[in-house]
């Protein structure tokens, strides 16, 4: 299951941000860094939800990428860029998960401060490219 993650939200930072990301083992947790979170909850054959957490001044540089743009992205801008990056991942990763032929239903993105109200991680994945890094979190319920 994390290695599915990892494909997923490697091959979705790649594609989409041009940003080529590398998995880490061995770095501080992310929260003690100034971040931005997103959450996907999904329901279908399995229920619950992808935790998309990017440093502050990474996700500036990654929606700029993402945007193909030259000037400053506006904060809220960049959040919705975080929103689609954590949909994407979310939609690449389940049928990896579960095979193609379930069908899943995305909710919206919605700002999430921590993952503490989710609990544990089924699967977790950090990401460190030059922009900055990344935390991605599978939950199930």
């Amino acid at each position: 299951m994390e290695q599915a993650l990892c494909q997923a939200a490697i091959s979705t930072f790649e594609e989409l941000c041009f940003v080529f990301p590398t998995k880490e083992t061995d770095l501080p947790d992310i929260e003690t860094i100034e971040c931005s979170s997103v959450l996907v909850e999904f329901s279908g054959e399995l229920d619950g939800g992808l935790i998309l957490t990017v440093e502050d001044e990474a996700l500036s540089l990654i929606a700029k990428s993402m945007l193909g743009e030259d000037h400053a992205i506006d904060s809220d801008m960049a959040h919705d860029v975080l929103g689609e990056l954590a949909n994407v991942i979310c939609g690449n990763v389940l049928p990896e998960i579960t095979g193609t032929q379930h069908i899943f239903k995305l909710s919206g993105p919605v700002a999430q401060i921590t993952s503490h109200s989710v609990g544990e991680p089924q699967a977790s994945v950090r990401l460190t490219m030059d922009e900055g890094r990344a935390d991605v979190s599978l939950y199930f319920k």
